[in-house]
C-alpha cells in the first residue's frame, strides 16, 4: 500500500513535469517486480534480503542514470525492509532517510521529506493496526476456548447431576432390596422350613392321605417357594443393577492377596442369572480362602465361561500338597451351593488344586 501511494505520487509528478523517460519505467518495473516477489513468493529471510538488496542496487543505477527523481525509492526500501522486522526500528529508519537529504538536489528535498515522512507514518500506522488485529484475534481464540470449556463443564455437570440422581435411586433401591431380604426372605425361608416339616408330620400320621388336604398343603409349598424365589431374584436384580457381574468379579480377584490370579472369562458373564451368579461368586470366594489357609499355590487361575446352556466356573492353583482331600466347613459349603443350583462340583489335587462346578442352566427354572 505504501509503495503503491508514493509510486503513484511519483509517477504523477514525473508525468507533469515531462521526466518520464523508459530507462526511469523500466528502473520502475524491476523494483516493483522484486517486491512483488518479497510479498508473494520468497519466505526465506535470506532470500527477502537479497531481494532488497537488489532493490537498493536498483536505486543506486537508477538514480546514477536518470537522477534525483527516483530517490523516493529509497524510504520505499527502508519500509519495505523494516517490514520483515518484528518490532520497526523507526530510529534507525528515520537515520538512513535523512541520510540522502545531504546528497538531493534542493528542489526536490521537499518532496523527499514529504514521501519519507508519509511512507514512515503509513508504515507506523500498519504496525499498528496489525498488532491490534493480532491481539483481537488472541483475544477472539481465547474467548472460543474459555467458551468450549464452558460449555464442557456444563455437559459434564449436567452427566454428574444425572449420575448422582442415579445413583441416589439405584441406593435407595439396593437399601429396599436388602431390606426385603433381611425380613420378608427370611420369614419366607423359614416358613417353607416349617410348612416342610409340617407336610412330613401329616405324611407320618397319614394325613395327606387325603387328596384334598395334600393338595392344598402342596399349594402352599409351591407358593411359599416361588415367592421366595421371586424375592431373591429381585434382590440379586437389584445388586446387579448397583454393579456389573463384571465389576463384582473383577473386585473379588483385585481383593485377593495371597497370590496372583489370573482371570480368564468367555461369553457374557451379564447373562448368567443372578442368583447363580451370587452363589458362583460365594464359591469363588471360599476357594480362594482355602488357597490362603491351606495351600503353598504361587499362583492362580480363574476360568469362567458362560453361554445359553451353561456357566462353568474352574479354579485351579499351582500348589505342591498332596494327600487325601478333607472335607472341611470350606468344601462342605460349596458343595452344598452347588447343589441348591443344581450344579456338579469336580474337585482334584493331583496337579494343583482344582474345582470345576458346571451348571446346566437348561434345567434351571424348569422353563428351558
Amino acid at each position: 500500500m505504501t509503495l503503491l501511494i508514493t509510486t503513484s505520487y511519483i509517477l504523477l509528478s514525473l508525468y507533469s513535469a515531462s521526466r518520464l523517460s523508459k530507462i526511469s519505467i523500466f528502473f520502475l518495473i524491476v523494483f516493483l517486480s522484486f517486491d512483488f516477489l518479497k510479498t508473494e513468493y520468497l519466505k526465506s529471510r535470506t532470500l527477502i534480503l537479497t531481494a532488497s538488496f537488489f532493490q537498493l542496487l536498483i536505486i543506486a543505477i537508477s538514480v546514477s542514470n536518470c537522477g534525483w527523481e527516483f530517490s523516493f525509492l529509497i524510504p520505499c526500501s527502508v519500509a519495505i525492509f523494516f517490514s520483515s522486522k518484528e518490532k520497526p526500528l523507526f530510529v534507525a529508519a528515520f537515520s538512513v532517510l535523512l541520510v540522502p537529504v545531504f546528497f538531493i538536489p534542493p528542489v526536490i528535498i521537499k518532496d523527499y521529506l514529504l514521501i519519507s515522512a508519509l511512507v514512515v507514518y503509513t508504515k507506523y500506522l500498519h504496525t499498528t493496526f496489525e498488532i491490534s488485529r493480532q491481539k483481537y484475534l488472541e483475544n477472539i481464540d481465547k474467548l472460543r476456548l474459555l467458551n468450549i470449556q464452558l460449555n464442557r463443564l456444563k455437559s459434564e455437570l449436567l452427566e454428574s447431576q444425572q449420575y448422582i440422581k442415579q445413583l441416589a435411586e439405584k441406593t435407595q433401591q439396593m437399601k429396599m432390596a436388602s431390606s426385603l431380604h433381611d425380613s420378608v426372605g427370611h420369614s419366607l425361608a423359614a416358613l417353607n422350613i416349617q410348612l416342610n416339616a409340617l407336610k412330613t408330620l401329616l405324611d407320618k400320621k397319614g394325613v395327606l392321605e387325603d387328596d384334598k388336604i395334600n393338595q392344598i398343603m402342596s399349594s402352599c409349598l409351591m407358593h411359599t417357594q416361588l415367592s421366595y424365589q421371586n424375592l431373591r431374584n429381585f434382590v440379586y436384580s437389584s445388586r446387579a443393577s448397583f454393579l456389573s457381574k463384571a465389576n463384582y468379579l473383577n473386585n473379588v480377584i483385585e481383593n485377593f492377596n495371597f497370590c496372583e490370579v489370573k482371570l480368564v472369562t468367555e461369553g457374557n458373564i451379564e447373562d448368567i442369572p443372578s442368583h447363580i451368579f451370587e452363589n458362583l461368586m460365594a464359591i469363588l470366594k471360599e476357594a480362594l480362602v482355602n488357597v490362603s489357609k491351606h495351600s503353598d499355590a504361587t499362583s492362580v487361575k480363574v476360568w469362567l465361561i458362560s453361554n445359553p446352556e451353561y456357566v462353568r466356573l474352574q479354579i485351579h492353583d499351582n500348589g505342591t500338597k498332596r494327600g487325601e482331600i478333607k472335607e472341611g466347613i470350606g468344601l462342605l459349603s460349596i458343595k452344598s451351593r452347588s447343589k441348591s443350583m443344581g450344579a456338579t462340583v469336580n474337585i482334584d489335587n493331583h496337579s494343583g488344586f482344582s474345582i470345576v462346578v458346571f451348571v446346566p442352566l437348561k434345567y434351571q427354572g424348569g422353563n428351558t
